[in-house]
């Protein structure tokens, strides 16, 4: 499945006479894909606010759903691109989870997508303090992700019974 995706996807890249000095399709789990782009032309192809990135991911998703025989999940890497970006995403909740961390109070972050959502699940749940954790709310475009802390309770048993 590694060599048609590189088929279709480098297609795709010659139809629209972007320079590709590259490409890569890593299987990272079962039926999902990184495609690695190595470009001189990463501005064009990434553009700001990745937008452009966005849309030929989802150009190529509709590709390989039309021309696969399974159904692939695929994430477009150019240049290394994402790879910054998650750095950068990283740095950012990591920030925020220590506001948390220093205010106790529940912090709303804007929309993110819901992969990036995972990934800042994931961040959160791999920092160091058991007491700060992830949930999100409401659904589609309106779903936000918030970074809360557990707020410590004293119980006390007035019956001698177990709590």
């Amino acid at each position: 499945m590694e060599q048609k995706i590189k088929s279709l996807t480098s297609t795709f890249f010659d139809n629209f006479w972007m320079k590709i000095n590259s490409i890569e399709v890593i299987n990272e789990e079962k039926n999902i894909f990184l495609i690695k782009i190595k470009s001189d032309e990463s501005g064009l192809l990434i553009w700001p606010n990745w937008k452009n990135l966005d849309h030929i991911s989802n150009i190529l998703k509709l590709i390989l759903k039309n021309n696969l025989e399974e159904v692939a999940k695929i994430h477009v890497e150019i240049n290394d691109y994402m790879k910054s970006k998650d750095d950068r995403l990283k740095s950012h909740i990591i920030s925020k989870i220590k506001i948390v961390e220093k205010t106790g109070k529940d912090l709303v972050l804007p929309f993110y997508s819901a992969y990036d959502r995972k990934k800042i699940h994931s961040i959160v749940s791999d920092y160091k303090n058991d007491k700060i954790y992830t949930k999100s709310i409401w659904e589609g475009n309106e779903r936000r992700l918030y970074i809360c802390k557990l707020n410590d309770k004293i119980t006390i048993d007035l019956d001698w019974d177990d709590i």
